[in-house]
Parts: structure tokens; C-alpha cells; sequence
């Protein structure tokens, strides 16, 4: 296959503002002052929602700095956080970055060892953890961490007995900021009045899916620019956000999608809704009704196998006309997705479903408000797609990545199933000899903390190597093809690009994980992760009979549905790309056995090497 010439584009559109003289701060602190008797945010504890004002965040934040300057924080110096999604790692964030301090969030999930080389590596002054648990991780690697000088809990429950100099609770760093206010009220405005907008405001780290995670540096500019780019971008195809809209926060608060969205409520406004745990994700959903949302396509997966789940227990007569009113949503919105007008009477049909059916569903799932819906981090499956744009709640794909921020979005009515959308206005982009996509975007970070050669890999004449392998169609949509990195060529000289043919198999609602192998094999193969819900939930119906998760992967009724899936999936490519076996492994990945990354992707590599023999069965039979 002959690799295309490189290429250079660069969007046009409405004039975007690159840089200014603004800084998060100031942007909040801005906010503040205009909008002080408006909800900022609502915050779930104990199954209650508690709102929170403009005004009462401001001065939270400003105790939390004064407090954070009375345990020795200087501009510049980083301010770690370990934590769930919660008010607290707003109010922590804000005023590291009053202070002129650097924010760097820790996911929660991870374990002793990646905090201990992510904080050491940053050289924090104070770590700010959750509870108990994340305490307990700070404790066993303190000693490690020569430049930690202090362990803040928000939540000390079942650690009041603790008596450690280095460890006080968020509380008590609040009381000292109240007290450190009172003494010198000008401190924190001479503070602020020294930060610059090129200034670093955090440093995001990778996830770690190829090697050992990256600090991505970020200033005040590339965040806020990024987001107004994006903003502006969006608008510019047909999507506003105003200070009336809600979203919902779940997503980890130290990855880029939930730290560029919280620039993003500075810049526009709006309220944000915070989840009561990752866990609770679906109920919250229900009561917030959110005007926007984003999702990982696992997000929406899951959102579709629940609707489903939810129909199947429903009487017969329900379930009939739940059947009548997607099979006519599905039949407007492929007419739609091809092209070509929908018929009056399809029309009328579709109304008469709305009426009927479709409005309650979305409903029951919260999701009858929404405006704007988002899917990004990895191609969607175009039937994730075409069962929400059938329900009524048109999914558009975005792209981004921690680097470069948001700078491909769909246009509203332009959904395209396989296609992340057209890049946004003042995005530079190149395509190398290899396919690979080179972009300079207003977003663009200031490259990797303390990782001279990631920095001279990375970054070719100003724009960024973003490893992703991609085409643009003739009105500007961007197709991914795969990624560089875990492209591989069969014996026979085919080269493949797995993420494609995972993401059709992980569209089915009994598969929650998939991963193609083949690297210098005659074959494709796949070990496939069951959804236990949905999986659980056929046995339940069908009357198959197991005992523990493992026992239901092994159910020969079980390897018969798959099989059943995977023959579906193989339909749709060629003889050299299709899947001639699997194997069903007895558990879900997890994080904790570093099968996943803290963001849910898969680690190929890893995932081959523990489970070898399992692959060498599969060719070894073939």
C-alpha cells in the first residue's frame, strides 16, 4: 500500500484569539465579582445536592490560598493532588494557581508506585489528598519524596487519631488561611498581580498507555486560548454555550478534558454538577439532566446497554413499541446520515415515536435535556452513533489530546459515523509520508516536564507529532485510521490498524474490552473482555446457569453469542482483516493490575505478555 504525500492544511473560519493578557485567576476572579449570587457549581453528599454560589466559592478559594501560603507555597512551586471529583480539588486548584503555584492532579486510581514517581518527579512542597485511602499511599512513600514537607486530608475520617507533624487536615489549613487573611490582606493580591499569562499553570501527565507517563506543561495561555479557540470554534459550527447550560463532572479532574472544561465554566458561566462518585455516574445522570454532556465512547456504550437492559425487563407491550419506535427513529436518521431528505411520512412517523416512546426513554436515562452531546478520547462505533441519533440525542466526535487541547469538533447536523468532525479555526495541521498527523493548534502545550528527548520527538517546526494515523475528506473531516505506535504488519506483509476493528467489537453490548492481535502472525486473533452486566443479563434470560464471572466466561452459550458478534463484526472487512479466533478472559481488566491505564485505555503491550499462552493456544490451533 503506497504511503500518501505529506500534505499542510490549515482551517479557516471566524478570527480567533490566540493569546492575551488573561490568566485562570483572573478569570475566575472575574467571574466571581459579576456572577457572586449565581449557583457555580452543585455538589452531592450523602444523596443530597448542596449548591454552591460564585461568592462562597471566591472565598473558599481565598482562605485555601492564604492557607496554602501559611504552609510555605511559593510562586512556581508545584501543589499535588490526589483525589475523587469533588469541590474541594476546585477550591485546591484555584488558589495553587492565586498563589502563583503549578497544579498537578494525581488520578485516583493510581497506586503507591506512580504517585511516588509523579510527586517525587515534580518535587512537591504539599500533597493534597482525599481520604484514608490516598492517605495511606502518601504515607508509604513519603519517605521517598525528600521535597514533600506536608500531607493535607480533606477527608480525615478514620485518621483523627494520626499525630504526624507533616500531616494536617483541610480544615485546619483553612482555619490558618483565615488567620493568615487577617494579618496581611494585601499578600495573595500582591500575589496575583506578579503571575504572567505564559506562566505554568499545571502540569498534566499522560496516561501512560505506550511507557511511563509525561508531564505535559501547560501556561495560563495554551489553557485559556485552547478552550476560547474551542469555544469559538464550536459556535462557528452551530453549538453556543451560555451561562444557563449544565454539565456534569465524573470525568478524572486531572485529565485534560475535565481541566479544559473547567476553564471552560471561567470563560462561559455555566453550573457544574458534581457526581457523587464515579460510581453513581448513571443515577446522577437522572436527576441533573445535563444541557451538555461528553463521554467515552465506554460511557455511551454502557448508557445504550442500560436503555436495552431496561426494555428486555420491560411487559411485552412495552417492549414492541420501544422495537417500532427505534426501528423508525434509525430508519430518519440513516436516510439523514446518507444524505438524503427524510419522507414526509417517515417524518410523521418520527414524531408520532417521539410522542410516544423515544421522549420517555431519554427520560429515563436524563437525557431528555441535553443540547449537545460529545464522544471523544477513541472512535466511536458508528452503531453507538446511530442508536443515540435514533433516540434522539445526535452524539457529535471531537479530538483532541492532552498536547493540544480540543480542536476538532462536529458540526451541529454534521455527524458523520466513523469521522471526529472538521478542525476549528486557526488549527495548522500537517500529514507526513507515513499518514501521520502533525498539528499546531492555539492550544498547544509547552512540551514535557524534565524529558529533553520527548520534547525533541515530539515537536517538528512548531507543530506536534500526534501519533495518530489519519486522512481528511474532501469537506475537511478527519478520519482516524489507528495509531502509529500499535499499527503491526501480519506475516504476510498486511498492515492493520487494530483500534478500528476493536472499536466494532467493543460495540456490541456483551463486550466490554477488546484487543486484536497479529503482529507477525499468519491471523488475526482477539482476547475479549465480557460486559458482566449485559453478559450477566442474557445468561439470566436465557437460563444459563453460572456461578462467579469466571464461570460465566466459560459457558459455552456465552463463546456461542460472542461468536456470534465476532462473526458480525468480520462481515464488514476483508478476508486479511477479519478475527478467525478469541478467547474470553475469566475477568474485567483492571487498573490495579496495570492491565488499564488510570483513563481506561488498554496497555497492548502489557496485555499480550501476560496473556501469551492464551495467544500462542490460538495460533498454535490454527
Amino acid at each position: 500500500m503506497p504511503m500518501p504525500a505529506p500534505t499542510v492544511a490549515t482551517s479557516t473560519g471566524a478570527e480567533v484569539e490566540i493569546a492575551g493578557s488573561e490568566t485562570i485567576p483572573s478569570l475566575f476572579w472575574d467571574r466571581v465579582s459579576r456572577c457572586g449570587d449565581r449557583v457555580a457549581f452543585r455538589e452531592k453528599r450523602l444523596g443530597i445536592w448542596r449548591e454552591t454560589t460564585w461568592a462562597e466559592f471566591g472565598r473558599t478559594v481565598r482562605t485555601c490560598a492564604y492557607g496554602l501560603m501559611d504552609l510555605g507555597v511559593q510562586p512556581g512551586e508545584r501543589v499535588a493532588i490526589l483525589s475523587e471529583d469533588r469541590s474541594e480539588w476546585f477550591v485546591s486548584d484555584l488558589a495553587t494557581l492565586s498563589v502563583g503555584a503549578v497544579t498537578v492532579g494525581l488520578y485516583p486510581s493510581y497506586g503507591a508506585a506512580p504517585c511516588e514517581h509523579i510527586v517525587g518527579e515534580i518535587e512537591a512542597k504539599v500533597w493534597i489528598v482525599e481520604n484514608q485511602e490516598q492517605f495511606d499511599k502518601a504515607m508509604q512513600i513519603r519517605h521517598a519524596l525528600p521535597s514533600l514537607e506536608w500531607i493535607v486530608v480533606i477527608d480525615p475520617k478514620g485518621l483523627r487519631h494520626v499525630e504526624d507533624p507533616m500531616v494536617v487536615t483541610f480544615e485546619h489549613m483553612l482555619d490558618c488561611g483565615r488567620k493568615g487573611e487577617k494579618a496581611q490582606p494585601q499578600q495573595l493580591d500582591e500575589r496575583m498581580s506578579a503571575i504572567r499569562p505564559d506562566d505554568t499553570v499545571t502540569l498534566i501527565y499522560s496516561s501512560g498507555s505506550t511507557g511511563r507517563s509525561k508531564g505535559i506543561i501547560h501556561s495560563h495561555n495554551s489553557m485559556i486560548a485552547g478552550m476560547r479557540a474551542a469555544y469559538y470554534g464550536a459556535a462557528h459550527l452551530g453549538m453556543n454555550m451560555t451561562a444557563e447550560d449544565e454539565a456534569i463532572v465524573y470525568l478524572p479532574l486531572g485529565h485534560m478534558w475535565e481541566r479544559s472544561m473547567f476553564v471552560g465554566y471561567l470563560l462561559v458561566g455555566n453550573i457544574a454538577n458534581f457526581c457523587e462518585s464515579s460510581e453513581t455516574l448513571f443515577a446522577d445522570l437522572k436527576e441533573v439532566a445535563p444541557t451538555w454532556l461528553a463521554g467515552v465512547p465506554r460511557v455511551w456504550e454502557k448508557l445504550k446497554a442500560g436503555v436495552e437492559i431496561a426494555v428486555d425487563d420491560a411487559v411485552w407491550l412495552k417492549r414492541q413499541v420501544y422495537r417500532w419506535g427505534m426501528l423508525v427513529g434509525r430508519r430518519a436518521c440513516r436516510t439523514k446520515l446518507a444524505g438524503r431528505p427524510v419522507p414526509w411520512h417517515t417524518r410523521l412517523l418520527r414524531s408520532l415515536a417521539e410522542w410516544i416512546v423515544l421522549r420517555k426513554l431519554r427520560e429515563r436515562v436524563g437525557l431528555h435535556r441535553v443540547a449537545h452531546a460529545f464522544s471523544g478520547a477513541a472512535p466511536i462505533a458508528p452503531e453507538v452513533l446511530e442508536f443515540f441519533l435514533a433516540l434522539g440525542v445526535p452524539i457529535r466526535e471531537g479530538y483532541g489530546q492532552t498536547e493540544t487541547g480540543l480542536f476538532v469538533i462536529t458540526p451541529v447536523d454534521g455527524v458523520r459515523p466513523g469521522k471526529a468532525g472538521v478542525p476549528i479555526p486557526g488549527v495548522e495541521y500537517r500529514v507526513d509520508g507515513n499518514g501521520e498527523i502533525l498539528w499546531k493548534t492555539p492550544g498547544l502545550c509547552l512540551g514535557y516536564f524534565k524529558n529533553l528527548k520527548a520534547n525533541e520527538e515530539a515537536f517538528v517546526d512548531g507543530f506536534f507529532r500526534s501519533g495518530d494515523l489519519g486522512t481528511f475528506d474532501d469537506d475537511g473531516y478527519l478520519q482516524l485510521t489507528g495509531r502509529a505506535a500499535d499499527s503491526f504488519n501480519t506475516v504476510g506483509g498486511r498492515l492493520v490498524a487494530p483500534q478500528n476493528i476493536e472499536n466494532m467489537l467493543k460495540a456490541s453490548d456483551y463486550i466490554m474490552d477488546a484487543v486484536v492481535v497479529g503482529d507477525g502472525k499468519p491471523f488475526l486473533t482477539a482476547l475479549i473482555v465480557l460486559d458482566e452486566e449485559t453478559a450477566s443479563h442474557y445468561a439470566q434470560t436465557h437460563g444459563v446457569p453460572y456461578s462467579s464471572f469466571a464461570d460465566l466466561s466459560r459457558r459455552s452459550e456465552i463463546v456461542r453469542l460472542i461468536e456470534a458478534e465476532v462473526r458480525g463484526v468480520n462481515e464488514r472487512w476483508s478476508d486479511k482483516e477479519q478475527v478467525l479466533d478469541f478467547r474470553i478472559l475469566k475477568w474485567e481488566l483492571s487498573r490495579d493490575e496495570e492491565e488499564l491505564t488510570p483513563t481506561m485505555k488498554v496497555r497492548r503491550k502489557y496485555l499480550c505478555q501476560r496473556y501469551n499462552d492464551l495467544i500462542d493456544d490460538m495460533y498454535s490451533r490454527g
